[in-house]
């Protein structure tokens, strides 16, 4: 007579051969993208609208109890050396660790569907065909000055109080205008064109913010938090940019595009302006390296001569040669580049006040663990290796990788 496989083998053994077949998809992008444009949104519709229900995030809480069930089995393991000889504890650790093999593999073979199996799609869905990848500086200018301009744009049709204040939009108000943005771009991005749970508030904030973490995804329940601890200039994209993870864009660099290009084309300018200082933040570093070179290529071939600072003794004249260099230095770069383009003080006065709401918030709340020292650098160093390895995981699909992705948008078009 055969001995019959434990029901708990065979589960385990059916959970292995389903997430074996699913990492075989991912061998092959094409098939990765047809599953996420024709099969993944069901999943996300379904179990977005489920959860959208609960007020708090579920995937945070099943974290949290993930977290105690591994405490307990390392508590577990070390009674077991003291109370190995008593059978019905040893049942129990049994049973205990069979059942947790089983959620860790059932966990797994979740998250093949729902982000690897998508994640090993190609850039934007858009197939393996060849994209520009080689720029030239007058093309990354051109870029740089739209994104400028749009944000100075923005900035002067919000409204500021003689006080300095401003009458940011509620995070209802936001939510309404950003679903509305990110599905008028449906046809370009078809994924945008599903159903749009809300983004809720992180029970651990403060941990979130500690680690530089603005927003998280858990695709096993298809919920999507924010930190309460999030300006309300940024506050949009980054909505919008979990949200483009919740849909289907599963790479760092292409939702940082898409909610990008999405809420850049809104008819209202908090989005509008959320959209290209976030462009921005990602320009501005490759800019400044670009004009540098430029500057110094003129300097160490002759063509930027400045006026012989040997005679400079007094304080003015000194400043007057500084001024004079500067000036010399942007004519030069006119002539190479074009006009300059720059940010508004409007654009930083919108910043700063946003910022300060962003203060008054956290400080409002308590944070125990600014007494707790051990503990937050524990958290902050679990923030620089988990950084770290996400860049290593994701390489060009990081978020390193939304600058060309941005200048491939918009190639022949600025």
């Amino acid at each position: 007579m055969k001995k019959k496989i434990p029901v708990y083998l065979r589960i385990e053994l059916i959970l292995i051969i389903l997430t074996v077949l699913m990492g075989l998809v991912t061998l092959s992008p094409s098939l990765c993208d047809f599953y996420t444009d024709n099969i993944y949104g069901y999943i996300a519709d379904g179990l977005g609208y489920i959860n959208s229900f609960v007020p708090f995030a579920v995937g945070e809480i099943v974290m949290y109890i993930g977290a105690l069930v591994f405490i307990l089995a390392v508590i577990f393991l070390v009674l077991l050396i003291f109370l190995r000889r008593r059978q019905g504890y040893r049942r129990f650790c049994a049973v205990y660790y069979k059942t947790l093999l089983v959620a860790l593999t059932a966990l797994v073979c979740i998250y093949m569907p729902t982000w690897y199996v998508p994640f090993c799609g190609t850039v934007l869905g858009r197939g393996t065909q060849e994209q520009k990848t080689v720029f030239s500086d007058k093309e990354l200018y051109a870029l740089y000055s739209y994104v400028v301009d749009g944000a100075n744009a923005a900035a002067a049709e919000i409204h500021i109080a003689e006080d300095g204040s401003v009458d940011f939009l509620s995070p209802e108000e936001y939510r309404k205008k950003m679903e509305s943005a990110m599905r008028n771009f449906s046809d370009e991005f078809p994924r945008l064109d599903g159903y749009y749970p809300p983004v809720k508030t992180a029970l651990c904030s403060d941990i979130l913010d500690r680690m530089n973490i603005g927003g998280y995804t858990y695709p096993f329940t298809m919920e999507m938090t924010h930190t309460k601890y999030t300006d309300p200039v940024y506050l949009p994209l980054l909505d919008a940019h979990e949200t483009a993870h919740h849909m289907g864009y599963y790479k760092e660099s292409e939702a940082n595009l898409v909610s990008q290009i999405t809420l850049s084309s809104s008819d209202d300018p908090f989005l509008r302006l959320a959209a290209f200082m976030d462009m921005y933040r990602y320009i501005e570093e490759d800019y400044d390296m670009m004009i540098s070179r430029i500057i110094t290529e003129l300097e160490e071939s002759g063509q930027l001569r400045y006026p012989d600072a040997s005679g400079a003794q007094t304080k003015e004249e000194k400043a007057e040669r500084f001024w004079t260099m500067l000036e010399m230095k942007s004519q030069a770069l006119n002539e190479i580049l074009g006009e300059g383009h720059t940010l508004d003080e409007r654009v930083y006065e919108i910043i700063d006040q946003a910022n300060q709401i962003e203060e008054e918030i956290y400080e409002s709340d308590a944070h125990p663990i600014d007494d707790l020292p051990a503990v937050n650098d524990a958290i902050e160093e679990t923030a620089v290796f988990g950084w770290s390895t996400q860049a290593d995981i994701l390489k060009e699909n990081n978020y390193d990788g939304v600058l060309l992705l941005l200048l491939q948008y918009f190639d022949g078009e600025l």
